[in-house]
């Protein structure tokens, strides 16, 4: 819960896309669910894997989503900063985490649980809506830019494969 009630905190809130168009006693109920936290540079806010029920809003520093491949290397998926969001899966679905998250520049978030989400319904439906609606704006952005990748990454295999199969031309003399 956050106790601080201050101008800046409502300001920036309204700037944050997941809670975009949230107004009124609909924003101020936010104050009652979300939790500030500071995290140092190297934490881990979520692990890969685990169970998640968290949504986090980053206000200051900077995050890490880093997913592991199949060589068990840690691959960089995205840097996030301030107004941006992760672990928005964890309030839709109920399945392990699907990258670890780690600070790279010290950090305060805002978290809200799948719990708290619940009772942002029960105690306001429009703010519930809105929550929910702007969450799959998200993932349906999130979406589009990973479908982007993988063509581009697909053709370039493409490409490179037919450069490797193509016959080497022959000098006319």
């Amino acid at each position: 819960m956050i106790t601080k009630r201050d101008a800046s905190i409502a300001t920036f809130l309204r700037s944050v896309p997941v809670f975009l168009d949230l107004k009124g006693s609909s924003l101020e109920i936010l104050f009652e669910f979300l939790e500030e936290r500071r995290w140092d540079v190297g934490e881990h806010i979520c692990n890969e894997g685990e169970m998640g029920r968290t949504l986090y809003v980053i206000r200051e520093g900077e995050v890490e989503v880093l997913r592991r491949s199949a060589t068990g290397n840690n691959q960089s998926i995205v840097k996030l900063g301030p107004g941006e969001c992760f672990g928005e899966m964890a309030l839709v679905e109920l399945q392990p985490r699907s990258a670890t998250c780690v600070v790279r520049k010290k950090a305060v978030t805002y978290s809200l649980t799948n719990p708290e989400l619940w009772n942002v319904y029960k105690s306001d439906n429009f703010a519930y809506v809105i929550i929910l609606q702007n969450i799959c704006r998200m993932l349906s952005r999130r979406l589009r830019k990973a479908d982007s990748r993988i063509v581009e990454f697909v053709e370039a295999i493409e490409n490179a494969t037919k450069k490797k199969k193509a016959p080497a031309k022959k000098k006319k003399k």
